[in-house]
């Protein structure tokens, strides 16, 4: 079992919405992944971003932006997921975002940080 990396496109928007942490791996606009020497983003060239692991992505959007991403496995063996801001517990999320099942935990979490991120 390992911990999954986010995708290049959520790597870009962390990188555009502050986060500057250390992180094992980078990835180029391209999509190659390397793995590095713990460096953060604003130490990295124009078109690298930090590849943080999933479950650092999501605290830091707790922890810096104050915003939660709940996932719930739903009854017929899908899940989905929720954004809830901190400490209020108010839903929110983008108006337009479509109704979608997810086929693992994982790519609910993805589709989270991204919406989150997106709504910063």
């Amino acid at each position: 079992m390992t911990e999954e990396l986010v995708t290049l496109e959520t790597a870009k928007l962390l990188k555009e919405k502050g986060f500057n942490e250390y992180c094992k791996y980078i990835i180029n606009d391209k999509g190659l992944m390397m793995e590095t020497i713990f460096r953060t983003s604003k130490d990295l060239p124009k078109l690298f971003y930090s590849c943080p692991i999933q479950s650092i992505a999501q605290k830091w959007l707790r922890e810096t932006k104050s915003l939660h991403i709940e996932i719930s496995y739903m009854y017929g063996n899908y899940w989905i997921y929720d954004i809830l801001t901190i400490p209020n517990h108010d839903l929110v999320g983008l108006s337009d975002r479509p109704i979608t099942h997810y086929n693992t935990y994982e790519e609910a979490l993805e589709a989270g940080l991204q919406e989150a991120l997106k709504l910063i």
